[in-house]
């Protein structure tokens, strides 16, 4: 795993918001937008091997699957 599994709450909220910015963007955009997500620790190559289609329902499941913990819940 190159990034970290537990986030704050406000990493959470902003993570999400990245990922629907990825879903929506063009190609050459999801790369500084995945970078952003990068420098949060979260890599969506930890958890999936299809970047392409990682949704903000794909990062929920995670957390429901206990693979990422948000500090308090």
């Amino acid at each position: 795993m190159e990034g970290k599994a537990v986030f704050t709450s406000a990493e959470a909220d902003l993570l999400r918001s990245l990922i629907r910015q990825k879903c929506d963007a063009d190609r050459s955009s999801q790369k500084s937008i995945r970078n952003k997500m990068r420098n949060i620790g979260f890599f969506i190559s930890d958890f999936t091997t299809n970047q392409s289609v990682f949704t903000v329902e794909d990062f929920e499941a995670l957390i429901r699957d206990k693979q990422i913990t948000i500090d308090g819940n």
